[in-house]
């Protein structure tokens, strides 16, 4: 692993880790459907791994809004979360999204 310490002070920040080398590992792949989007808002949708008690890994993604005239399903596919070691793992995932624009409609 790579760790650098940043103190960013505006404009373009460029952080060169330097090499590392890739252990073994293992990774996950998540997909799932949110029914009932509604149009113009933005989802946030957050993946979470947990082992036992320990949360292992997560990840968010922010979805753009679709500009339908009414509700949809929506299919999120290639969440990864990745692992340490290659041995046998018991892992609850969890999965929850909720709507960045408080009742707004977002135009992008």
């Amino acid at each position: 692993m790579l760790e650098r310490q940043l103190e960013l002070e505006g404009g373009l920040t460029v952080c060169r880790l330097g090499a590392l080398r890739p252990d073994g590992g293992q990774a996950l792949e998540c997909a799932l459907r949110l029914e009932g989007v509604l149009p113009g808002r933005r989802v946030a949708v957050r993946v979470e791994a947990m082992e036992g008690d320990e949360e292992r890994g997560s990840r968010v993604v922010v979805l753009p809004p679709h500009q339908g005239p009414e509700p949809r399903d929506v299919a999120v596919e290639g969440i990864r979360l990745y692992f340490e070691g290659d041995g046998p793992r018991a892992l609850t995932i969890r999965a929850d999204a909720h709507y960045v624009d408080q009742g707004g409609r977002c135009l992008l």
